[in-house]
């Protein structure tokens, strides 16, 4: 469904499929990087929470509360994740 709602978006195919190696690709702006490494941080924060530098790589480019909101996003997603996944919602 997002991967359908992101092409329809503009995004590339080639961005999406090397999201998974976000780290190792040079198609992510130092922006979408910071992004990507707090909502992994965040969705994973049983392993470490999340680190003082990815923190502060993220506030090189945003705001305390655009930082909040990033947060808030991530984990109403995990939330809805898991809510589908525990209730066998199919997925389209």
């Amino acid at each position: 469904m997002h991967t359908r709602d992101a092409l329809k978006l503009g995004e590339t195919p080639q961005r999406i499929f090397l999201l998974n190696a976000w780290k190792e690709a040079n198609l992510f702006t130092p922006e979408e990087k910071a992004i990507l490494a707090l909502t992994e941080e965040v969705t994973l924060i049983h392993q470490h929470g999340v680190s003082d530098a990815t923190y502060q790589q993220a506030a090189q480019f945003f705001s305390p509360e655009t930082i909040a909101e990033i947060i808030i996003s991530v984990v109403a997603i995990n939330a809805w994740n898991r809510i589908a996944v525990s209730t066998n919602l199919p997925i389209d």
